[in-house]
């Protein structure tokens, strides 16, 4: 299974900061929410999908809490799956540590890392999360308090794939009309779990995708695939030199080169939305 394989799925660095938002429930999930600044009218919705870390892991909700504050946009982060203990064996596994420490302690530390997320893995496959991810759009879209609000959708490694599969026609289980379930605009970043290039070229909506350079789930030559798609709707590709998968979301800030691309690729997420949300 790719996510096992791949390490950079459970690398990287728990970045400093405590998240302002508060947790509710909201259309039947535990969800964190994030609001702009008081007094700043809201701009629009977005929708965070995160990785296979979840909804508690400390990045996701400030990289959120980074959306609604410079974008003026209210920001939910459902429960879409649970993981938090995979993060915590990945980071120990990832800190410095003595020779001794490194050779007998850590691979502990990986083993259990690898255990949880083969079972996470197992557990977020897309059969039994496509019906949790949708119906909670799907109550999103027809709820009468955001009716009019545009709605946007931000996804990252696990999540990416449904930054992806919301912005084609739903023609799934529960639905009642053909159409994408968010028709503002999308944004991915280091995405996993999707057909290449296929899958992107049956997205009907704006879509803006954050490409690592280095990336098991999309390689080198596949990147370059979804630079050039041609669609007649809003779309782009970019490629971050330098970086690995997870480079926007866990990214190492000791680690210019990752900072930078990492700020770069939040840049890039709030002008498309700013570009097709407002």
């Amino acid at each position: 299974m790719a996510a096992i394989q791949c390490r950079d799925c459970i690398s990287g660095s728990i970045h400093t900061g405590k998240p302002a938002g508060t947790e509710i429930t909201f259309h039947g999930l535990p969800t964190y929410v994030t609001r702009p600044d008081e007094g700043k009218p809201e701009k629009g919705i977005i929708v965070f999908i995160p990785d296979i870390f979840g909804w508690k892991f400390a990045n996701s909700r400030l990289l959120a809490d980074k959306y609604a504050k410079k974008g003026d946009y209210t920001v939910y982060l459902p429960d879409f799956m649970r993981a938090p203990k995979a993060m915590r064996f990945a980071a120990a596994y990832n800190e410095p540590s003595s020779l001794l420490y490194t050779s007998f302690i850590k691979p502990f530390y990986l083993i259990a890392s690898l255990l949880l997320l083969a079972g996470e893995a197992y557990h977020t496959r897309r059969s039994k999360s496509r019906p949790i991810v949708f119906d909670f759009m799907r109550r999103l879209q027809a709820d009468p308090a955001t009716a009019d609000t545009k709605i946007g959708v931000a996804g990252f490694c696990w999540g990416g794939q449904y930054a992806i599969l919301l912005g084609q026609n739903d023609s799934g289980p529960g639905s009642t009309e053909s159409k994408p379930l968010v028709d503002s605009a999308m944004f991915t970043a280091h995405p996993a779990r999707f057909e290449i290039p296929g899958d992107v070229e049956k997205v009907k909506v704006p879509l803006s995708m954050a490409l690592a350079s280095n990336d098991l789930w999309v390689s080198r030559k596949e990147a370059k695939i979804l630079e050039k798609v041609e669609k007649k709707e809003p779309y782009e590709a970019v490629v971050f030199e330098g970086t690995t998968h997870g480079f926007a979301l866990r990214n190492d800030e000791e680690n210019e080169v990752e900072v930078a691309a990492a700020e770069k690729a939040e840049e890039q997420v709030l002008s498309w939305f700013k570009k097709w949300i407002g």
